[in-house]
């Protein structure tokens, strides 16, 4: 008898620039398989870009998982005493006010039990980064069933790695993985700061420098923007070892930086670990083609890892 596959809620990452959906099924007691990613540059406009990217993919599905990261979300585990449900309410609260820069009236705070009597994970979002998540939903006629932290959808999209690195658009993360609430990081420098860096040191518009950094990395531009860019990362990798992660032997990179030649290597030598282009197993697509699957990897992490929220479902 054959199992019939369902698919899972979409994974929708919409990124400073880009904007990617994740389609991935699941069959009873089986591996979730991912089955196409659709991207499409949004130009400011990614409710456009999202029903392109929904036409381009076919499928009747309309439940999703969208994203929030630093400094719009933060996660921490945290412990409490034995106290009522009520008090630990509050303890969240006092917790969630200490871990960002805005008032906590700006900020949701939900707390999820770590399987342990006093272990909590702590999510702080800010109200107005999710109700804008919602709405680009909700407007391409999707219906958002959960609203993830970055962190989270990494972990699950790279499990065998002790963490990522994300080269953004605008900014990089860096996120430890581990038991509870992943350890993250942010750097705000990100793409646009090498682009902009080769551009002015080789006196050439940014589309070129663009085409330039991905083909041959800096090469002799922009040298102080990676450098600085490097010294900031290996002390935040310095900063996560001293904070009890220790262990950190190989990460994964992940956006915008992962295919600037030899960066990835320089962060290795610079974090005294092994620093690679995410890649997915073979194994995580039947239809997708593996030189399309490894080429892509870094791209679709983070919609993959998002897809994956409801895998045990």
């Amino acid at each position: 008898m054959s199992i019939r596959a369902r698919t899972l809620p979409l994974g929708v990452d919409v990124g400073q620039s880009r904007v990617r959906v994740a389609l991935v099924e699941r069959a009873t007691d089986a591996q979730p398989k991912l089955l196409a990613v659709a991207a499409q540059d949004h130009h400011g406009d990614p409710i456009a870009a999202l029903g392109a990217a929904l036409s381009e993919l076919q499928t009747r599905e309309r439940r999703c998982v969208l994203a929030l990261s630093l400094p719009d979300a933060v996660v921490r585990s945290v412990s409490f005493p034995p106290m009522t449900a009520n008090e630990r309410h509050k303890a969240a609260r006092f917790e969630a006010a200490r871990s960002v820069d805005y008032p906590i009236g700006e900020a949701a705070v939900s707390l999820v039990s770590d399987e342990h009597d006093d272990r909590w994970v702590l999510a702080i979002a800010r109200r107005a980064a999710l109700a804008s998540a919602i709405r680009i939903a909700r407007r391409s006629r999707l219906r958002p069933i959960a609203v993830d932290d970055t962190a989270f959808a990494f972990q699950r999209a790279h499990p065998n790695s002790d963490g990522v690195i994300d080269v953004g658009e605008g900014a990089s993360s860096l996120v430890i993985f581990r038991r509870g609430a992943p350890w993250v990081t942010r750097i705000p420098t990100g793409g646009a700061h090498f682009r902009s860096a080769i551009a002015a040191g080789l006196g050439i518009d940014e589309e070129a420098a663009e085409r330039r950094k991905r083909l041959h990395g800096f090469g002799g531009a922009g040298t102080a923007c990676r450098d600085e860019w490097l010294a900031a990362m290996a002390a935040a990798i310095g900063k996560a070892r001293s904070s009890g992660h220790a262990d950190i032997q190989h990460l994964s990179v992940c956006g915008n930086g992962s295919r600037i030649p030899d960066l990835a290597e320089a962060l290795g030598h610079a974090g005294g670990c092994t620093v690679a282009p995410a890649t997915f197993p073979p194994e995580t697509s039947d239809l997708v083609p593996a030189d399309v699957l490894r080429a892509a990897a870094p791209d679709w992490s983070l919609a993959f890892g998002l897809a994956l929220w409801d895998s045990r479902g």
